[in-house]
């Protein structure tokens, strides 16, 4: 592809998304594979800003911000100093019974402050670029961006602070029409219900949808409310979709959504809980799947942003991601993991690239019931955005 390809990075934005107990080092599993197939040589480094609390009120409430503001200082005091053990135990158990989501999926950590500012700053950086250089075009990533879930008041689903939103509100400065795809395993929540009303953002999410499965919502009747109705599109489908059934409707409606909305700029956000084999996914999809998909974006000719998102394999992700940043830059990479990664060992026992999809894992997903759906977005595209046009 014959586009600037840029890659936000600094050593501060590894360690610190390292620190998300849910992906555990999976930045550095995934920048150090980048790295050893030198990707980086073909990749233009952006460095990231740290974001501040002003910037985070564009979209985050002040108790919020506050709650996370108290971790912060008592990490501080705790580095300085403890009065008691029995203080600081009281200390800790006031703080993690909270009502701002900071528990179960979300547990806080002392130093949470710093990690929300370096995901929100990284992609607001990102955003930045864009905005700056609108006619050329570019695809920037930044693999440790894409928290989807998180609300204004409330850290769900692993996700502390809705970098997306924040970045899709510094798109919003120079753009007026963002369309913003969302490939993860589970629906794009909370970002859908921020713009649901407004018609400067187009969301399309494609998301496993059963009862129980995580955030149970996404209908493929959630088309959006008020003016913003017909700007929403989900396709919802079932455990153990196959390639071939994702990249056939991918491809039709991304395309519906391009040409009825005509966007100025795209963010995709690459959860890789998508792939097969994701302990909190479901679906038969491999990397090659995805990447399809998220070529037939990128030929849209937009700036675009590509984010990362959920992946709870974590060697499954970096693989993912490591394939889809050597497919932007248009680099051939062997399959064979480099022996000098210094991660090497975990991608063990095959030392591969290669994922392939599961022989007999169940699908449950049929074809007429999502032509029907098909045929739901179709109609509703058809409804909504001409009657927005004319």
């Amino acid at each position: 592809m014959s586009r600037k390809i840029k890659y936000v990075y600094s050593d501060y934005l590894i360690r610190q998304a390292d620190k998300n107990p849910a992906v555990k080092g999976r930045a550095s599993l995934t920048h150090n594979l980048i790295k050893s197939y030198d990707l980086l040589d073909h990749m233009e480094l952006v460095m990231p800003r740290v974001c501040n609390t002003t910037d985070l009120k564009a979209f985050h409430t002040v108790n919020y911000l506050a709650k996370l503001n108290n971790y912060e200082k008592c990490r501080k005091k705790d580095e300085e100093t403890a009065d008691s053990d029995t203080e600081e135990e009281e200390l800790n158990s006031s703080l993690f019974c909270d009502t701002h989501g900071l528990s179960y999926d979300c547990p806080p950590w002392f130093g949470i402050k710093s990690y929300v500012c370096c995901m929100a700053g990284a992609t607001m950086t990102a955003c930045d670029v864009l905005i700056r250089y609108p006619e050329q075009n570019e695809i920037i990533i930044n693999w440790c961006g894409g928290w989807h879930h998180a609300r204004r008041d409330k850290a769900t689903g692993f996700c502390y602070v809705n970098d997306i939103v924040l970045g899709t509100l510094v798109l919003a400065k120079k753009f007026s029409k963002i369309l913003y795809v969302d490939l993860d395993n589970h629906h794009g929540d909370a970002v859908e219900w921020t713009f649901a009303a407004s018609r400067r953002v187009f969301t399309l999410s494609f998301h496993q949808f059963e009862c129980g499965y995580y955030p149970g919502t996404g209908s493929a009747l959630r088309r959006g409310q008020d003016k913003g109705i017909g700007f929403s599109v989900n396709f919802p489908y079932k455990s153990g979709i196959t390639g071939d059934q994702y990249i056939k409707y991918f491809r039709k409606i991304s395309s519906k959504v391009f040409n009825y909305y005509q966007p100025e700029v795209c963010i995709v956000q690459c959860g890789g809980d998508a792939i097969v084999g994701d302990p909190l996914g479901g679906s038969n999809l491999t990397p090659d799947d995805l990447i399809s998909c998220v070529k037939h974006v990128l030929n849209f000719q937009k700036p675009t942003l590509l984010l990362g998102g959920g992946g709870y394999n974590l060697q499954n992700s970096s693989r993912y991601w490591c394939l889809l940043t050597a497919a932007v830059c248009a680099v051939a990479v062997g399959d064979d993991i480099p022996a000098h990664n210094v991660d090497f060992l975990q991608y063990g026992p095959d030392y591969c690239l290669t994922i392939k999809p599961k022989l007999f894992l169940k699908n449950y997903n049929v074809d007429q019931d999502l032509d029907k759906q098909l045929q739901l977005i179709e109609d509703g595209l058809e409804k909504y955005l001409n009657c927005k046009e004319n």
